[in-house]
C-alpha cells in the first residue's frame, strides 16, 4: 500500500501575524502596563484613616489578585497588614520570598491605597519573621542536644556502654 503525502500551497500559520512569543508582542504588553499607572495628586490634603479601612483595602486587593494570579494570591494572603503611627502601613511577612513577591506588586498597591484612603503621605514598613532552618545533624550532635536537655542520658549511655559515632 502506498502512502500519499499531501502538501499545502501556503503556510498554515497566519501570514503577517504576530507570534505570542515575539519581541513586538512583549513590547506592546509593556506599553499597556505603563498606561495603567495611576496618577497621584501631589498637593492634596491627607485624610485620617482607620486600621480597619486599610486592612479592608488589603483584603479587597487580595480578592482581586485571586482572580488574576492565584499563585501570587496564595503567597500574599499569608502576610498580615496593620497600621502603625497613623500613616505607616506595617506588613508582617512569614518569609523573605513572600516579601519579594510583594515587592513586585508594591508600587501598584500603594498607588491604589493612597487614592482609596485619600492620604498621600503613607509610608511602608515591614518585618520578615525568622524561620527555623532545617539543619541536618549527625547522631553525635543529636545526642549532645539531648544531653543538654536531659543529663541522665549521659549516665545511661555509660552504663550500657553505647557507642554514638
Amino acid at each position: 500500500m502506498e502512502e500519499v503525502l499531501h502538501r499545502t500551497s501556503a503556510p498554515i500559520a497566519h501570514i503577517g501575524g504576530v507570534s505570542s512569543l515575539s519581541i513586538k508582542n512583549t513590547l506592546n504588553s509593556a506599553e499597556e502596563k505603563k498606561e495603567e499607572t495611576i496618577s497621584i495628586p501631589k498637593n492634596q490634603q491627607n485624610e485620617a484613616f482607620s486600621e480597619e479601612k486599610a486592612v479592608n483595602f488589603w483584603e479587597n486587593y487580595l480578592d482581586e489578585l485571586k482572580g488574576k494570579n492565584a499563585i501570587l494570591y496564595n503567597a500574599l494572603s499569608t502576610a498580615a497588614c496593620s497600621v502603625k503611627d497613623k500613616s505607616v502601613i506595617f506588613f508582617k511577612f512569614p518569609s523573605h520570598s513572600i516579601y519579594e513577591e510583594f515587592e513586585s506588586q508594591r508600587e501598584d498597591f500603594f498607588q491604589r491605597l493612597k487614592l482609596y484612603l485619600k492620604n498621600y503621605s503613607i509610608s511602608f514598613d515591614y518585618e520578615i519573621q525568622a524561620t527555623d532552618k532545617n539543619v541536618l545533624l549527625t547522631s553525635k550532635e543529636i545526642y549532645e542536644k539531648m544531653v543538654e536537655i536531659n543529663p541522665l542520658l549521659k549516665k545511661l549511655r555509660n552504663d550500657f556502654r553505647l557507642d554514638i559515632s
